[in-house]
């Protein structure tokens, strides 16, 4: 079967459009483009979606003439950044690749990526082996797995040298992944109302929930400069709490959601009176205003809950019984333990 795909694939390799998020600036970009310009790949494009650099055009006509640019000068959010019109990307690209401007690809990256894709019609996205660029022996993020509060079990910080082979996770990072630009197009793309915060995740919900596969590939290595945050920024945090209400409130099964909903609401609640108790009001406020979201705009969310229900084709007790969804909060009382040190 090998032989034949490799044969197959020699004759046409299919189209990649590389899409790169970038903000604010060229430091990040100019080594991420370095690096991705040298992609041994023979079929691919190069796309950076900008917020708020100035004169970017330019710069990019100068230092990477073949990249196309779509620029806003205002910030819509690294989740909108994903979503580039069908007016810009190549008309014959079979997959889309997202990096952010803090990853460095080696040279067979999306070629190794492609392969893996190829060989599986039911994979939707690919993830690649994303190491920290400040210890590359340790893995960065995918999501192997959510807990019932919508927190990662993650490979971060995992041993590298301990993941040889392809196997299948929950929830792949944006920060270095592979999608198949009709799973992309059926999922909706990434919802620009989350601007930052848990977009990979609900996006990876929503493709899995219309029956795609997503794999991790460890032959496609690319590093990440991303450092882990121990506190989220006050307008972060509420980003957070209203993409975590959103996120269960439109791809769980109602009798998943309810207890789900209620659990997550109540810890939230706690979470911010506890941060007026030790002096964060700001935070508190913004972890309110989260929650609040979900109330004023209710009617909005359900009927995104009605697309994605009327299309899903797998139940939550496939993804239960698979383990990419739990029932326990194990992951949610790691990350507040990692975090703790920061508020108190």
């Amino acid at each position: 079967m090998a032989v034949r795909w490799f044969s197959r694939l020699q004759n046409k390799w299919p189209m990649v459009s590389v899409i790169v998020i970038n903000f604010n600036g060229t430091r990040q970009l100019e080594k991420c483009l370095g690096y991705l310009t040298r992609t041994n790949y023979p079929r691919y494009e190069i796309i950076v979606v900008d917020c708020l650099t100035k004169n970017l055009a330019t710069w990019i006509k100068r230092h990477f003439p073949t990249v196309k640019v779509v620029h806003y000068d205002h910030d819509i959010g690294p989740s909108a950044s994903h979503n580039v019109g069908k007016h810009v990307l190549n008309s014959h690209s079979k997959y889309l690749a997202f990096l952010d401007n803090d990853a460095y690809v080696t040279e067979d990256w999306l070629t190794e990526l492609v392969k893996a894709a190829e060989n599986d019609e039911e994979i939707g996205v690919a993830q690649a082996k994303i190491l920290m660029t400040s210890n590359n022996r340790l893995l960065d993020n995918a999501g192997i797995a959510i807990d019932a509060l919508g927190t990662w079990y993650t490979t971060r910080g995992l041993k590298a040298d301990d993941f040889q082979n392809i196997f299948e996770i929950f929830a792949a990072s944006s920060a270095g992944c592979l999608v198949l630009r009709n799973a992309f197009e059926k999922a909706g793309g990434f919802d620009p109302d989350y601007f930052i915060y848990d977009d990979d995740t609900d996006f990876s919900f929503r493709v899995r929930l219309f029956g795609y596969k997503i794999v991790f590939v460890p032959s496609a290595v690319v590093f990440h400069d991303g450092e882990p945050r121990r506190a989220l920024n006050p307008k972060k945090l509420r980003h957070s709490v209203k993409n975590r209400i959103c996120t269960m409130i439109k791809n769980y099964e109602l009798r998943n959601l309810w207890w789900r909903f209620s659990l997550y609401s109540t810890l939230t609640f706690l979470a911010a009176f506890g941060f007026m108790l030790i002096g964060k009001p700001l935070e508190a406020k913004e972890t309110f205003r989260g929650f609040a979201y979900s109330l004023l705009n209710i009617r909005k969310m359900w009927e995104k809950r009605m697309r994605v229900q009327f299309f899903r084709r797998v139940k939550d007790s496939e993804l239960l019984k698979h383990g990419f969804i739990r029932n326990d909060i194990r992951a949610t009382v790691s990350d507040i333990k990692l975090k703790a040190g920061y508020y108190l």
